[in-house]
C-alpha cells in the first residue's frame, strides 16, 4: 500500500506537468470539461459497483453541499489552476497549490470554530514565507505583471479547495468517502458542462496524441485512479501515516517539470519548497492530519487537485 501511495503522489505531481502540456492545445475551460466528463463517468461506474445506495441518499439529503463542492472543487479550482498555469511554471503552480492546508486551517477556524495552536500559527507563517520565496526568487529573474497575474489567479485554486474541504468534511463522516468525492465531481462537471461551446469539438479533433495522452492521464489516472487509491489507503492505514505522503507532491512536480518541460530548478525554488512543505506540515499538525488527507483527495487532480 505504501508503494501505491508513493506512486499516487508521483502521478499527482505529474498532473501539473500534464496540465501544462494539455494547455498547448486546449483553453482552460476546455481542459476542465474534457478532463471531468470521463472522470465523472468513471466515478459513476465505481460508485454503482461499490456504493449502490449511497448516491441517491447523498443527492437527496445533501444536494446543496454537493453543488458547493462541485462549484469550488471542480469549476473554480480547476479553472483557476489551468488559467494560472498558462502564465507561470508548473513547479511554481504546484507549490502555490500546496499551501491549501494552510487556507483550510484559516477557514476551519473562522467557520467551524476550530482552535488554532501556536504551532499551527508558526506553520501558517512558514508556508506563506516559503510561497513568497518561490514567487519572488524562484524564477531567477524579474517578476513581471503577467507572472504576478498568474500567481494571483493560481492562488484562487487552494482557497477554493479549502472551501470545498470545509463543506465536504461533515459529509465524509456520514457517507462513504468515495461516494462523496465522486458525487461532488459529477455535480461540478454538470455545473460547468453547460458552458461548452462548439469550438470544443474542433479543439479536440485537432489535438495530437500527446494532448490526448495528457487529458487521459489527468482524467483516469490522476483523478479517478489517484482518488481511489487514496481513499483505500485511508480505510486501511492511519490518517497520519497516509497524510505524510502528500508532501511529496510538490517535490515530484518540481522535478518532473524540470525533466519533462525543461523548467528551471533553482536553489530558491527548492528552498521555498522545503519551507512551504515544512510550514504546511506544522499547520496541519496538532491532531489535524485529516486536513491534509482531505485537502488532497485529488490534487491538481486535485491534490490539492492539480
Amino acid at each position: 500500500m505504501y508503494v501505491a501511495l508513493i506512486a499516487t503522489t508521483l502521478v499527482w505531481g505529474g498532473s501539473f506537468v500534464a496540465i501544462k502540456q494539455a494547455l498547448r492545445y486546449l483553453s482552460p475551460l476546455e481542459l476542465v470539461i474534457m478532463r471531468f466528463v470521463p472522470a465523472s463517468l468513471a466515478f459513476a461506474l465505481l460508485i454503482l459497483w461499490k456504493e449502490r445506495t449511497a448516491p441517491a441518499r447523498l443527492l437527496r439529503e445533501q444536494w446543496r453541499s454537493l453543488c458547493l463542492m462541485g462549484l469550488f472543487g471542480v469549476a473554480v479550482y480547476h479553472l483557476a489552476l489551468n488559467t494560472g498555469e498558462r502564465m507561470i511554471p508548473a513547479g511554481t503552480a504546484s507549490l502555490i497549490v500546496a499551501v491549501n492546508p494552510a487556507f483550510i486551517v484559516v477557514l476551519s477556524t473562522l467557520f467551524l470554530r476550530e482552535r488554532v495552536t501556536w504551532i499551527q500559527l508558526l506553520g501558517l507563517s512558514m508556508a506563506f514565507l516559503g510561497l513568497f520565496i518561490v514567487v519572488r526568487y524562484a524564477s531567477g529573474g524579474e517578476v513581471d505583471l503577467t507572472y504576478l497575474r498568474g500567481v494571483l489567479i493560481t492562488l484562487v485554486a487552494p482557497l477554493s479547495w479549502a472551501v470545498y474541504t470545509v463543506v465536504s468534511r461533515p459529509l465524509a463522516v456520514r457517507y462513504p468517502p468515495l461516494a462523496v468525492t465522486g458525487m461532488g465531481t459529477a455535480t461540478g462537471t454538470a455545473l460547468i458542462l453547460w458552458t461548452a461551446r462548439p469550438s470544443l469539438l474542433d479543439s479536440a479533433m485537432g489535438m495530437p496524441w500527446d494532448g490526448w495522452a495528457s487529458v487521459a492521464f489527468l482524467a483516469l489516472v490522476g483523478t479517478v485512479g489517484g482518488v481511489t487509491i487514496w481513499v483505500m489507503a485511508l480505510q486501511h492505514l492511519e490518517a497520519a501515516s497516509v497524510g505524510v505522503f502528500i508532501y511529496l507532491v510538490p517535490l515530484w512536480a518540481a522535478v518532473l517539470s524540470k525533466l519533462v518541460l525543461g523548467e528551471g530548478l533553482t536553489v530558491a525554488l527548492m528552498v521555498g519548497a522545503l519551507v512551504v512543505v515544512g510550514g504546511v506540515a506544522l499547520a496541519s499538525g496538532g491532531g489535524r492530519t485529516e486536513q491534509v488527507t482531505g485537502a488532497f483527495e485529488s490534487p491538481s487532480g486535485g491534490p490539492g487537485r492539480s
